[in-house]
């Protein structure tokens, strides 16, 4: 076939027909080289290989130089061992067995020494049986007339199933966690134990106790120490306070007043009369004197606290640094402090009464409190603290860390000055 004839006017055309694949192959075969290290090749061998001075393989223990022994030949046997390298003329030899039997002897009659028995005579047995394992089966359904499946049935509907660990049952997942963490699905319906229901049931008591003790407390030193008022009485008083000067007084308010004026007046009169000393007169001169040596020493004294507060910078700066780390300390400290107080945020505790359980769920009114109802939703937006059951649900997700390669590690380049503006 006749070659194509391809212009080569231009450098581009150039670059395009010309193969240059074996100059590529060179210069990437001679990168790769230089990734290695150089040609391995051109290397000595004391860079390639390295002599080995402790072995690789540990040290056996003195337990495992034990187990090995008794796979070993005893040293009372190694003399039986035929060491000889001549080999054994006979290739095929019968081993004779020993035709002689033995006659059968009879067991020697074995003498036995009773124990002499308990003064009584006859050994009292134990009044309960030492064997016997404990069981979580109530004594109402421990009757030979109570068969197995109906114990199973009982206990499995009242919350308390007698086989809670079937791996056969459960999901995969489940079977490798352990049972303290396994939780229920989901949504999934289930019935509570009774003893759990009686557990809430109790704390509930308690607290609702616990309020109206404190009630009852405040009743007592606050409500009850307070002086009461009759509706008559909070009237009376209001009309004489608002009708004060309004209304002319009695003549026996009157006279009661001007007697107490009298006696005020009386008072004052036996009160000794206290005559102050003349002070003596200062010229001008000299009040201007001391007002100017008060400067004077005031502000010599603010030179020496200048120069004592100069001599003590040390102690300054570190008593600054000392209150910085304590307000960080008390920022740090109140940032704990309210963390844990949204953790041990204290809900009311979601109890239905025995008489509202019978019948449908959907009957069942919910809680009228805005914290109880509103929790789901104060959850999805991370308000609160998750609880266990959610966390535990979500996907554990392995930590994994990413290293980078020592010769794929990009060099940091120095910081680059910015360019100054002309002028």
């Amino acid at each position: 076939m006749s070659k194509k004839h391809v212009s080569r006017k231009l450098k581009s055309a150039w670059r395009k027909h010309i193969d240059i694949s074996d100059v590529d192959q060179f210069l990437e075969e001679q990168r790769q080289d230089e990734r290695i290290g150089g040609r391995i090749a051109d290397k000595p061998d004391q860079e390639l290989f390295s002599e080995e001075k402790r072995p690789a393989k540990a040290k056996a223990t003195l337990r495992e130089l034990r187990r090995n022994k008794f796979g070993e030949l005893p040293r009372s046997l190694l003399p039986l061992v035929n060491t000889s390298n001549v080999s054994d003329p006979v290739v095929k030899r019968n081993v004779k067995k020993s035709r002689v039997t033995l006659a059968p002897v009879a067991p020697v009659a074995s003498v036995r020494f009773r124990k002499k028995g308990r003064p009584s005579g006859i050994a009292k047995p134990a009044e309960e049986d030492l064997w016997a394992k404990e069981t979580p089966v109530p004594g109402e359904l421990q009757n030979e007339w109570i068969a197995k499946e109906l114990v199973h049935h009982t206990l499995a509907h009242t919350g308390k199933p007698l086989v809670t660990n079937l791996p056969a049952r459960m999901d995969p997942e489940q079977r490798r966690v352990p049972l303290r963490k396994r939780l229920p699905a989901e949504g999934l319906s289930y019935n509570p134990a009774i003893d759990d229901y009686l557990e809430l049931k109790d704390k509930l008591v308690k607290e609702e106790k616990k309020i109206i003790r404190h009630e009852e407390h405040l009743e007592r030193v606050l409500t009850s120490k307070l002086g009461k008022m009759t509706p008559e009485e909070r009237y009376r008083t209001a009309i004489s306070e608002m009708s004060e000067g309004l209304l002319k007084p009695d003549k026996n308010n009157q006279s009661e007043e001007e007697e107490d004026e009298k006696k005020k007046d009386e008072e004052e009169e036996e009160k000794p009369v206290v005559v102050a000393k003349a002070k003596k007169r200062i010229s001008k001169a000299k009040k201007r004197a001391r007002m100017l040596q008060h400067k004077e020493e005031k502000l010599l004294e603010q030179e020496l606290h200048k120069l004592v507060e100069i001599d003590r910078v040390e102690e300054i700066a570190a008593e600054v640094e000392q209150e910085v780390q304590q307000t960080q300390r008390k920022a740090e400290y109140r940032v704990r402090k309210r963390k844990a107080m949204r953790a041990k945020l204290d809900l009311p505790i979601d109890f239905v009464e025995p008489q509202k359980l019978s019948g449908s769920l959907r009957t069942i009114e919910p809680l009228n409190n805005l914290l109880a109802t509103g929790l789901p939703k104060v959850r999805k937006v991370s308000i609160l603290k998750r609880t266990r059951a959610e966390v535990e649900r979500k996907m554990r997700r392995i930590p994994t860390k990413r290293y980078t390669r020592s010769s794929h590690k990009e060099p940091m380049l120095p910081p680059t000055k910015p360019a100054k503006r002309a002028k």
